[in-house]
């Protein structure tokens, strides 16, 4: 990995996660770039029916560049370089005039980023992205992984990731792209398959799993793979329990849907595990649409 993007709004979630992927870039030795979009209010919805103060173009982004600077000030650690064994990812920034979707999509193909790292905070039982409703976009139709850092999460050494699948081939290019994440932090990958019923000694859902396994095995060439099964009366307690009690340092998840925001937004497992975690999400696009450079 090379690049980190962090989109930010400078909200307090938004630094925390900025925070999160310094250091996360300083175990990957990876760069970061952080970025912001903003709008000309001459541009935005309602311009013509509100009375804007007279600020044009070139002072808006001097202003986003001023707080940029500021930002960029706050992560860099001036004891980095003091530690010849540590790396120093240098901190780049970027703005932009547009929708944040549109300003992240274009940075990551202009910078060719390797993940998005982005902050999410709960509000009365909601998840919310700090960016604002259209960063839904991002997540939606995005072509390259996306880490997602809850408000309470401060970053600690990855040693252990968990990775929800259903035992389908449709994951694994997702698990491949893991790897490439996991293998620089040498840490352990845990499958985990969670399911409503026992079948755990049914001679379909063993067939099924090891089917599976061998797919891993002959395809995923990493050593620090195993696999858990986990019975629940429902999946959203499975994945409770499996975020509460398993010791997990980041979650993954490959997303089937394009439309997968609708899907959290609306109560769908992601959405319940995210209420109730202040483990990082790790969300990796369709397939059919995995980068990882």
């Amino acid at each position: 990995m090379k690049k980190i993007l962090i989109p930010t709004d400078f909200s307090v979630p938004a630094e925390n996660a900025a925070k999160y992927g310094v250091e996360l870039a300083k175990s990957l030795k990876a760069d970061v770039w952080l970025c912001n979009a903003y709008k000309v209010p001459a541009e935005a919805p309602m311009a013509a029916q509100v009375v804007w103060p007279l600020m044009d173009a070139y002072t808006l982004k001097e202003e986003v560049t001023t707080d940029l600077d500021r930002l960029v000030k706050k992560l860099s650690d001036p004891n980095c370089s003091v530690d010849e064994s540590a790396y120093c990812p240098q901190i780049f920034y970027e703005s932009g005039v547009g929708e944040v979707c549109d300003v992240v999509a274009a940075l990551v193909k202009e910078k060719k980023i390797d993940l998005v790292v982005m902050g999410i905070a709960g509000a009365s039982g909601l998840v919310q992205f700090v960016l604002g409703s259209n960063t839904k976009e991002i997540i939606e139709k995005s072509d390259f992984p996306i880490l997602l850092i809850p408000y309470e999460a401060s970053y600690k050494k990855i040693q252990k990731i968990g990775f929800a699948t259903n035992l389908g081939n449709d994951d694994l290019e997702a698990l491949q792209a893991l790897v490439h994440f996991a293998a620089p932090l040498d840490a352990e990958i845990v499958l985990i398959h969670i399911s409503t019923k026992n079948v755990n000694f049914t001679e379909e859902f063993s067939h099924k799993k090891n089917e599976y396994l061998n797919e891993v095995v002959s395809k995923i060439k990493y050593s620090k793979i195993r696999f858990e099964y986990l019975w629940y009366n429902d999946v959203d307690n499975g994945l409770d329990w499996m975020a509460s009690q398993m010791d997990f340092d980041i979650l993954s998840i490959a997303h089937k849907s394009h439309h997968i925001l609708a899907k959290i937004f609306k109560g769908s497992h992601t959405q319940k595990l995210s209420r109730h975690t202040k483990i990082p999400m790790l969300v990796f696009p369709p397939s059919e649409h995995i980068v990882w450079l």
